[in-house]
């Protein structure tokens, strides 16, 4: 029974390198700007759009390397001004022993190419940890806990549950 029970689940406990690769090239492909019902599912590049700007998001170009408590993403991003070249993200996470399981730092702008890493670095990085932390918590809810923390060692990334203690406020009075 545990095993159909863990077959059925869409993520794993532990992935690898490729499989968070896989994870975050779908993460990242979003839902259409327009709203329409259109499947990104099979989509190698997205455009992501800021305040007018624009930028293709090669999705297929995603490396993903795991080390000790460190997770270092590449996406190539693409626009007119720049061509096509990677921004490459480090997320530094604490260790097995920390207490604090779901955070992460980051550099101020990613490496690479100057102009894409002012521009669009913030907002990869952003886009990059959002992806980490849905998939803690689909991972959580597949397993009816809540998400706890991410264990980053080499060549893995270990996903942690814990049911969390509900805390029930009192009502307000009213005024």
């Amino acid at each position: 029974m545990a095993n159909r029970i863990s077959n059925a689940r869409v993520v794993p406990d532990r992935l690898d390198e490729a499989a968070l690769a896989a994870q975050l090239q779908m993460r990242l492909r979003g839902a259409p700007a327009d709203g329409s019902s259109v499947s990104l599912a099979d989509a190698q590049r997205v455009v992501w759009v800021d305040a007018g700007d624009e930028v293709l998001v090669h999705l297929d170009s995603i490396q993903v390397r795991l080390l000790d408590r460190i997770i270092v993403v590449s996406v190539d991003l693409e626009t007119d001004q720049t061509g096509r070249a990677p921004l490459i993200c480090s997320l530094a996470l604490g260790g097995q022993r920390d207490k604090a399981g779901l955070i992460a730092t980051t550099d101020e702008i990613p490496h690479g190419n100057p102009q894409l890493g002012a521009r669009w670095g913030r907002l990869l990085q952003s886009a990059l940890w959002g992806s980490l932390l849905a998939l803690a918590r689909d991972h959580a809810a597949e397993r009816g806990e809540d998400a706890h923390a991410l264990h980053v060692m080499p060549g893995r990334l270990q996903l942690e549950t814990a049911r969390l203690p509900r805390i029930t406020l009192p009502a307000r009075p009213k005024s």
